[in-house]
């Protein structure tokens, strides 16, 4: 049993979040820009669902998952985006080539993988 000190001077009973590898390896990884929008979506759209998914120690989780997908989808899309869009080499349409191309994607990564409920 690892006994962890408390800012408080308490010592407590580290407990493990859960015994899956593969989660202890994604809770290593801090929530990054997705997760973080996922959880903010998730408290202002389904506030008792984040409840539930504290309870059954999932919330700490699916945003690192979520983050994991949105990287691998956003490298898709980027590198699909230049294909089919050359960027130019004029400044002014260069800065709107990068603008539209964030947009887009941003967007796409929102729709698809951050806008979702859990079923």
């Amino acid at each position: 049993m690892n006994m962890k000190m408390s800012p408080t001077g308490q010592y407590l009973t580290e407990m493990q979040y859960t015994d899956s590898p593969q989660e202890q390896a994604l809770l290593r990884r801090p929530i990054g820009r997705w997760g973080r929008m996922w959880q903010e979506w998730m408290k202002t759209e389904h506030p008792t669902e984040v409840a539930v998914l504290v309870m059954e120690a999932r919330w700490q989780i699916i945003p690192r998952e979520i983050d994991r997908q949105a990287e691998n989808r956003w490298a898709v899309l980027d590198e699909q985006y230049r294909r089919e869009n050359p960027r130019p080499t004029d400044f002014v349409q260069m800065q709107q080539w990068e603008k539209t191309r964030l947009l887009k994607l941003e967007h796409i990564i929102m729709e698809e993988i951050v806008f979702r409920t859990l079923s």
